[in-house]
């Protein structure tokens, strides 16, 4: 792991347009292509699942260690940063924000175990003290190394808070919620929140999930749906092209089965990258006249190897759903 010489200003953005994203990267610039980059954030999105899951942390949680290692690498290349010890370390990282804290031990194993999942020989290995040193202090150091990085903003705003908030306040139908959640949780796995702020990702994510559902959105006066994520038209327009864009990226994949449950009832649970085909011809379709319904006067002013770097690692399905305050309570 190697820590850049370009200073990183707390006072920095954390929005980049899609240009700075595709074409600036730092890991662009240390010749690691496009498509690369994008098959090594779908890797350590994937494992940052897969690792909350067995950590049994919230969904929230994995969230923000999925946003810690985007901002990560639109500082740092992956080029020499190895992209499995900065998502253990996301990890870690993000329970303390969330106030879920995982031990630091549990952590250790539980990541070093899936590292090595194919090697029966692991639960064993990370037990031993000197394999176990090693890889402590390999996230300790990780840990500084990436606080330094995104100069120590630990404020991560994510776009499930102002998505519940607008369901609450509209009443809508509530299997609606699920499935705009379900998006939103696809949509962290990509680029869209290092381009937009949360509360449009959310306000995209109900309009995509409404068409979905085939419910159609408050738009009496006093009730404007899109009024309550604080985003003009033109943002709302702007957002929802790119969802669909995302969404075209994968049309010759074969349509997740969950997401085809959604398209018929309420049961999302999947991921919206792989809607494909005539699908998402219709998605399209449906995109369209979500936006038009808001296309009117805007009301607010337009604000080394395959796994990346050769990793210093020692080798040796349901998705968060929702929850209301009273769940969070029990």
């Amino acid at each position: 792991m190697c820590l850049s010489e370009q200073p990183h200003s707390s006072t920095r953005r954390w929005y980049f347009s899609r240009e700075e994203i595709e074409n600036h990267s730092p890991s662009r610039k240390d010749g690691i292509e496009l498509g690369r980059e994008e098959r090594l954030r779908k890797l350590y999105c994937s494992f940052l699942q897969e690792l909350g899951m067995k950590l049994k942390v919230p969904q929230v949680a994995i969230a923000c260690a999925m946003m810690l290692c985007h901002r990560f690498y639109m500082r740092q290349s992956h080029a020499k940063n190895d992209w499995q010890t900065i998502a253990t370390v996301s990890t870690f990282l993000a329970c303390k924000i969330e106030e879920t804290p995982r031990l630091l031990q549990d952590v250790i194993v539980v990541s070093y175990e899936l590292i090595h999942k194919r090697n029966p020989s692991s639960p064993g290995r990370i037990r031993q003290r000197e394999v176990y040193d090693k890889q402590k202090e390999l996230i300790l150091v990780g840990e500084r190394l990436l606080l330094a990085t995104i100069a120590f903003d630990l404020d991560i705003k994510l776009p499930y808070k102002p998505l519940v908030a607008a369901f609450k306040k509209l009443e809508i139908f509530p299997n609606l919620l699920k499935v705009a959640w379900n998006f939103v949780n696809d949509w962290l796995q990509t680029t869209l929140c290092l381009q937009y702020k949360p509360h449009y990702i959310a306000a995209g994510s109900m309009c995509l999930a409404a068409k979905f559902q085939k419910v159609k959105l408050p738009m009496e006066k006093g009730k404007v749906w899109w009024l309550e994520f604080d985003i003009s038209p033109k943002q709302l327009q702007e957002v929802t092209q790119q969802m669909v864009w995302l969404l075209g990226q994968n049309r010759s994949r074969p349509l997740s089965s969950r997401h085809e449950r959604a398209s018929r009832s309420a049961s999302l649970a999947g991921n919206s990258q792989f809607v494909a085909g005539a699908e998402n011809s219709k998605v399209g379709k449906s995109m369209d006249s979500c936006v038009s319904q808001v296309r009117v006067k805007e009301v607010f002013p337009h604000q080394a190897n395959a796994n990346g770097a050769s990793s210093v690692v020692q080798d040796g399905n349901d998705r968060g759903q929702p929850r209301t305050e009273e769940s969070d309570q029990n």
